[in-house]
């Protein structure tokens, strides 16, 4: 069974509830403390006065036969109990057991040093002891407070505090319900919001500035992963549509072909002939599919990249022979530069088959008698591999969109087997590594395509991060 978490309203106010009783507690025992210190303070200085009185009485008359009738009215409250002894030790007033304490001698006032504090089984008890009288035969005064009138009020006002601190913390505790309920509405306008949020309906973004500031990183934060998700669906929408635009062109040739085969009785070289057309398309049916399953799991990350020190000199050498008899015959010179000895970390078959597509795309839109070449430069972070081709170049209008998918800049480019993937490859292949695929054309003159790699495995990954962020 699992239980409900309980809301951040209830959680607050309880916690603001508990914050209050801790310090009404805290507050009510230092008011308690303080007027406690304060009434035993002043019983202390009413217990000396007493004493001193009582030796002035003392000092100013003999010692009267009813001594106690006469020391009462000088005591004259409950709780304090008065002996007197002469010098020999008999008790000329008060019970006999009485604690005693060492006495103030004759001479000195009695001070709150002089009172001693005992506990015994009849409670706490101050005392004073004074000589009074005369000096050849002094009398030992000893005052006893047993009880006060400050406990009783002490028992009442904590007894208030206790009432007060429960009030107050009830009150607190809805206070504090009511003030986080009230915080808490604009979290309920984004929760609106964001409720209205959904497929159809992607570009509804949080009123950031409007929110408390408390909420204003998060609405950002919710803005920015909406962009990036209206990104991703408008990405997925333009690709499935291009992908059913490019298989729909194969698979009706397909079908006509295999119609107007069927129309009519065909001889076995006519089958022959159809079944060869046919397996062409096949062909660029499995490359495309290959192409865009490559992509999908390009832009998810799921390749798994492999950084290897590769030496540049030999792998453009390898891929410029592989490209030579292509070159060849179509009387085009594929010639690699003076390229310098220097490394790049990269997946070997990933870079050989972003420049190999790079070498193919130039030759194919390279006339013949023109220069297909293969350099490589670098500098303090970057390694730069570079294809550049003679020939027609393209229009700037198209340059910003050669990478991206099913793109064609025109028909010419875009005939035989070419359906716009190969580019986007390319660029998907520097995204995985960090590094960036640019262009470069003047019209009727060159292009340059720059593959640019990071020079150290670690600046790779931060720019990979950087890229993916």
């Amino acid at each position: 069974m699992t239980t409900r978490p309980v809301s951040i309203a209830l959680r607050l106010g309880l916690l603001f509830a508990a914050i209050a009783a801790a310090v009404f507690v805290a507050v009510g025992a230092y008011l308690y403390e303080t007027l406690a210190h304060q009434m035993g303070r002043r019983d202390d200085a009413d217990l000396l006065n007493k004493a001193v009185l009582l030796r002035e009485l003392l000092q100013a008359q003999p010692v009267p036969r009813r001594i106690d009738a006469v020391l009462a009215r000088a005591i004259g409250q409950d709780g304090v109990t008065l002996q007197v002894r002469a010098a020999d030790g008999t008790v000329l007033a008060g019970p006999a057991a009485v604690p005693q304490g060492a006495p103030v001698p004759l001479g000195r006032d009695p001070g709150l040093a002089d009172i001693a504090a005992r506990d015994d089984a009849g409670g706490s008890k101050r005392i004073v002891a004074v000589l009074a009288g005369d000096a050849g035969s002094p009398l030992r005064v000893t005052l006893v407070r047993t009880r006060s009138d400050r406990l009783a009020i002490l028992r009442r006002y904590a007894l208030d505090l206790l009432g007060a601190l429960a009030a107050g913390t009830l009150a607190a505790a809805a206070l504090g319900f009511a003030a986080v309920k009230r915080g808490l509405r604009p979290l309920y306008g984004v929760i609106a919001r964001a409720d209205a949020i959904h497929a159809q309906r992607l570009a509804v973004r949080m009123p950031a500035a409007d929110l408390p500031a408390e909420l204003r990183a998060l609405a950002v934060a919710f803005n920015a992963m909406l962009d990036r998700l209206e990104e991703g669906v408008q990405r997925l929408s333009g690709f499935a549509a291009d992908l059913a635009h490019d298989l729909r062109t194969p698979v009706n040739a397909l079908m006509m072909q295999t119609q107007v085969a069927l129309a009519r009785t065909r001889t076995a070289d006519e089958y022959e002939a159809l079944l060869a057309s046919n397996l062409e398309e096949y062909e660029r049916l499995s490359r495309m599919i290959e192409n865009t399953l490559f992509l999908a799991r390009a832009d998810n990350a799921q390749l798994a990249l492999r950084g290897d020190a590769l030496d540049v000199r030999a792998e453009l050498e390898h891929i410029r022979e592989y490209f030579e008899m292509l070159a060849e015959d179509k009387g085009i010179r594929l010639g690699l530069d003076d390229v310098a000895a220097r490394q790049v970390y990269a997946d070997p078959v990933l870079l050989r088959r972003a420049v190999s597509n790079l070498v193919s795309n130039a030759i194919a839109h390279t006339p013949p008698g023109g220069v297909v070449s293969l350099g490589a430069r670098s500098d303090s972070q970057w390694v730069t591999l570079s294809v550049r081709n003679s020939g027609d170049g393209i229009a700037p209008e198209h340059l910003e969109r050669v990478f991206e998918r099913y793109y064609r800049a025109d028909a010419a480019r875009g005939a035989g087997s070419s359906v716009g993937l190969g580019l986007s490859i390319v660029r998907a292949i520097m995204r995985l590594h960090g590094g960036t695929a640019e262009v470069d054309s003047r019209s009727g003159d060159h292009t340059v395509f720059s593959l640019r790699f990071p020079l150290r495995p670690a600046d790779r990954e931060m720019a990979w991060q950087t890229s993916n962020s």
